[in-house]
């Protein structure tokens, strides 16, 4: 059995309190003709039902991580670059 191969991309997107369009945000990556990706999705300690959003994709391609930002929405981005797998990063807002 061969070992599990890296991503070419990783999708990090930053998100706080936006369950709704994040679902939308993930539908679209997810609708996406290339394949060969993993999203990152780094979670402002949400009060609404981002979790359960997140949880609904049963996706093994999407990890979530939880961060305090102090509404520094790079703080975000830079722990989604920090646990990328992928030989490409791309950004992509909730």
């Amino acid at each position: 059995m061969e070992p599990a191969r890296e991503p070419v991309v990783s999708i990090v997107i930053p998100t706080f309190n936006h369950a709704d369009f994040l679902a939308k945000a993930l539908s679209s990556v997810m609708a996406q003709e290339y394949q060969d990706w993993e999203i990152i999705l780094i979670d402002n300690h949400s009060s609404d039902h981002t979790e359960e959003v997140v949880n609904s994709f049963k996706s093994e391609k999407i990890r979530m991580l939880k961060i305090r930002n102090n509404g520094i929405i790079g703080a975000s981005r830079n722990l989604g670059i920090k646990n990328a797998r992928g030989e490409w990063i791309a950004f992509l807002d909730s």
